[in-house]
């Protein structure tokens, strides 16, 4: 099979390399479609440590990574595989570890990494069910969101998610913030909520916050906005001051907590985007080919693809990166 490997900075080879064996508790996907989580592509292929930027990685990294973002079928399963059989349809959930990443034609998954596919879902709305999963955990951090408002700081990926699920979820107000223009032109235009850029807030109040960036810029800007509660779900880089006007109020910011999931976040899940009609497609912007992988990054670095789709079955090839632009 063929799969992407990054070698070094700026440095990356299409690789053959066997078919991986499926141990007892493994289940070998063939991966249909796989997407780019764009701060680890960036920071991968880029020379960055993902959480300390003052580190490089250690090249070369294992095969197939970063890519963890995927949606595939079932070719077979281990002895000890109960939950799934082959033919089933499945998207990723988790990354294990030091594993081989997603930029492969085919990887084994623990069966606890895996949500199962009805047929309503469609693959390139499947694929980004890990980043759905991160996201909702620390939405739930925030309680009931039902007729609450809430500011989510943040237009990326995760942020055009959060705005959908908090929209679906109950709140009665949402608004979502960025300093691109654009990406605030690609939100309002396909109507999931209002967007607006952060300096156009004057004195609106909300009761809650959500933050999609994690510099602390843009953590600090919610503190001037947001009454109750805030969870960042970005990874944080900065200090922050607590302001003194939320002294006495009870207020509450809180980190984003990892946590593993239970058959009612998998339930959840599968009822955002089959029932409730969470459009995951619309951040999928541009098809790419692993053959011109730093295109693709270049793209995401730019901010002119929220994320870059690949089909591993046919895009080894050489092919032109396409899409629509932002």
């Amino acid at each position: 099979m063929k799969a992407l490997q990054i070698v070094g900075k700026d440095q990356y080879s299409i690789i053959e390399t066997a078919v991986p064996d499926v141990k007892d508790f493994e289940i070998l996907v063939e991966i249909q479609i796989v997407s780019t989580c764009p701060r680890w592509d960036i920071n991968m292929l880029g020379g960055v440590n993902m959480f300390d930027y003052s580190l490089t990685p250690e090249y070369p990294l294992q095969y197939g990574f970063p890519g963890h973002e995927m949606a595939g079928v079932v070719k077979a399963i281990g002895s000890g595989i109960r939950k799934f059989k082959v033919g089933d349809r499945v998207a990723a959930l988790e990354h294990n570890g030091d594993a081989p990443g997603a930029y492969a034609q085919y990887v084994c998954f623990r069966e606890e990494d895996l949500l199962k596919l009805p047929d309503s879902i469609a693959y390139k709305q499947a694929v980004s069910f890990e980043l759905l999963k991160c996201v909702m955990i620390g939405m739930l951090q925030l309680g009931d969101l039902k007729g609450k408002s809430i500011l989510i700081s943040g237009l990326g990926p995760a942020g055009i998610l959060a705005v959908q699920m908090a929209k679906l979820w109950g709140a009665s107000h949402v608004v979502g913030i960025d300093l691109n223009q654009e990406r605030i032109q690609f939100v309002n235009d396909l109507g999931l909520v209002e967007a607006k850029l952060a300096s156009d807030l004057t004195d609106e109040k909300f009761d809650l916050g959500y933050d999609c960036v994690g510099a602390a810029p843009s953590v600090q800007n919610l503190f001037n906005f947001v009454e109750e509660h805030i969870v960042i779900f970005g990874v944080l880089r900065g200090e922050l001051k607590y302001a003194d006007h939320l002294w006495f109020k009870g207020f509450k910011l809180e980190s984003y907590k990892y946590r593993g999931l239970v058959q009612r976040d998998h339930d959840l899940l599968i009822d955002l985007v089959a029932n409730k009609g969470l459009n995951m497609e619309c951040i999928q912007t541009y098809h790419g080919s692993f053959v011109n992988y730093h295109e693709a990054v270049q793209l995401l670095r730019e901010q002119k693809a929220i994320k870059v789709y690949f089909y591993p079955q046919e895009d080894f090839e050489e092919t032109a990166v396409s899409g629509e632009s932002l």
